[in-house]
């Protein structure tokens, strides 16, 4: 069996078919190296067609599935090695990707999409040993930054040349001839529709024989074309990997000698630069004080309501945290390393930095738990606590770095950041938002709903919709008599009123393709046919 690592070099320089005139290539490409060009260019196609995931989900988790499986599929006929590395992230990619059905947020959908094709690509080159470093690297953000853009770029021979061989692979060859045929026919065949196009009969006869839609097949020549260089990337990738051409870019003596020049800057230095930063710190802590606190005793401060207590403490640990971490990386990449005594100081700073961060994270979480006990869920309340959490988790783990020497961040950083992202994209958070808030409500414990935050939540919210209607036209039906028309002036009615509108405008405009579905549009559906 002749794999990728295996190749030949022709010492003419010779051409590898008929066809493979159009590319120059080094490289003879086996039957199974033609196959997978054929599957790369199909993947290509797929991802065409199901770009952006924003607006087809569906279409994306089924072009990411195929991508997993074929590419498995076709590691293990060419016998690589699934290192522990591969199989953790290429895992993580494919889970994480199943977001796409079970989530209907499309921020959730444009992540967990983009998430799973850099996966993939470190999935690729980790099983075919070509990470920097093995084990749990530092190097870890390197690699998926020399998957991405540095190895699908080197290496000699290409897609063209492995679908059009004739050596190994006579029937691509002659499918290569076809379809170079048809792409060749696409622009003339398009300019002379274009310009026959004024003629409505000429439309109407070739609607009738096509059943023509300029829109779709506008799209599908677009996919076809942009198809090509999708695939040409995989297969670099791929072939890329299995020849290890980029081995020697971008390597760990590279990336220590790079540490090693940056480290420049004396320790009495960065204690000069980070003193003042840590007591203006103090200042501000101690001037604040009652003011911060206050969250954590529930309590609102005079002469401010919820949203600007919680909207200014969420960005000013934002700004903060950012600095910090900016105050913290320069430290681990720029000061002089070697010096027991300055080392040491430099890990109380790090902690004192971290602990001053975590402070204003906490009274953040606090105020932000205060607003919303008063006015409830939103994703942008959702997305900043998640996002807190993450900075605490990786903020402890700096702390632990400074007495546990032999902790590796970046790996941990990452993996708390993954795994955060998975937890927040696979529960189905817009649903359990509405959830909450009904519940909420028809306990009393909260004041009001808003209607138009709940449309936000999209097909998520139509079941909490339809049960909050539901249990609100039950207890309208109790009402007595004589108290109707002090009823109808209630926040009750009010609010039935609010729902019945937006579940009439939904169901108007309830409509979807296939590749549009998702579990939340299958819930809605199936509460609205229920309803």
């Amino acid at each position: 069996m002749q794999d990728f690592s295996n190749i030949t070099v022709n010492s003419e320089d010779e051409y590898d078919g008929e066809f493979s005139s159009l590319l120059k290539t080094h490289r003879e490409f086996n039957f199974s190296d033609s196959v997978w060009s054929w599957v790369c260019l199909f993947l290509g196609y797929i991802f065409c067609r199901a770009f952006p995931a924003i607006s087809k989900p569906l279409y994306s988790l089924i072009f990411i599935v195929l991508l997993y499986i074929s590419t498995t599929v076709m590691l293990f006929f060419k016998r690589a090695k699934f290192g522990k590395s591969a199989i953790v992230i290429g895992l993580s990619g494919l889970l994480i990707s199943f977001s796409l059905f079970l989530s209907g947020n499309a921020v959730i959908h444009a992540f967990a999409f983009g998430y799973a094709v850099f996966a993939y690509c470190y999935y690729v080159c980790a099983a075919t040993e070509n990470r920097l470093e093995g084990g749990v690297s530092s190097y870890i953000l390197v690699d998926f930054f020399k998957a991405t853009l540095v190895v699908p770029f080197t290496g000699a021979g290409g897609i063209i040349a492995a679908m059009f061989s004739q050596k190994n692979n006579k029937l691509g060859s002659v499918i290569g001839k076809v379809l170079l045929g048809g792409i060749i026919a696409i622009i003339p065949t398009a300019v002379v529709f274009y310009l026959l196009s004024f003629d409505s009969g000429f439309l109407h006869l070739l609607g009738k024989i096509f059943s023509f839609n300029p829109a779709y097949i506008i799209g599908q020549v677009v996919s076809i074309i942009f198809a090509i260089p999708t695939g040409a990337y995989l297969f670099r990738l791929f072939a890329s990997s299995f020849d290890k051409s980029a081995k020697k870019t971008i390597t760990v003596e590279d990336c220590k000698k790079a540490s090693e020049q940056a480290s420049v800057v004396p320790v009495i230095t960065v204690f000069t630069a980070t003193i003042p930063i840590l007591f203006i710190y103090v200042v501000f802590f101690v001037s604040q004080w009652k003011y911060y606190i206050s969250g954590f005793l529930g309590e609102l401060p005079e002469n401010i309501n919820y949203a600007t207590y919680a909207r200014e403490g969420f960005f000013q640990l934002l700004t903060v945290s950012a600095i910090n971490l900016v105050l913290i990386s320069a430290i681990f990449l720029f000061v002089k390393k070697g010096n027991k005594v300055g080392g040491a100081l430099i890990r109380i700073l790090n902690v004192i930095i971290c602990v001053f961060t975590l402070i204003l994270i906490s009274t953040a979480i606090s105020k932000l738990v205060l607003y919303i006990d008063e006015h409830g869920l939103t994703p942008k309340r959702v997305h900043a606590f998640w996002f807190m959490m993450v900075l605490t988790l990786i903020f402890i783990a700096v702390i632990l770095k400074q007495f546990i020497m032999k902790i590796k961040l970046i790996p941990i950083a990452f993996a708390v950041t993954v795994a955060m992202f998975f937890v927040l994209s696979v529960a189905g958070s817009d649903a359990l938002i509405a959830k909450y808030n009904v519940d909420r409500y028809l306990e009393g414990s909260l004041e009001k709903i808003v209607v138009s935050d709940l449309e936000k939540l999209g097909d998520a919210a139509v079941p909490q919709y339809i049960r909050l209607e539901k249990e609100l036209l039950e207890r309208e039906k109790a009402v007595p008599s004589d108290e109707r028309w002090e009823y109808m002036q209630s926040k009750d009615y009010t609010l039935i009123i609010e729902l019945q509108t937006a579940l009439d405008k939904y169901k108007q405009n309830y409509s979807y393709d296939w590749y549009e579905t998702t579990l939340p549009k299958i819930l809605a559906e199936r509460s609205i046919k229920t309803d």
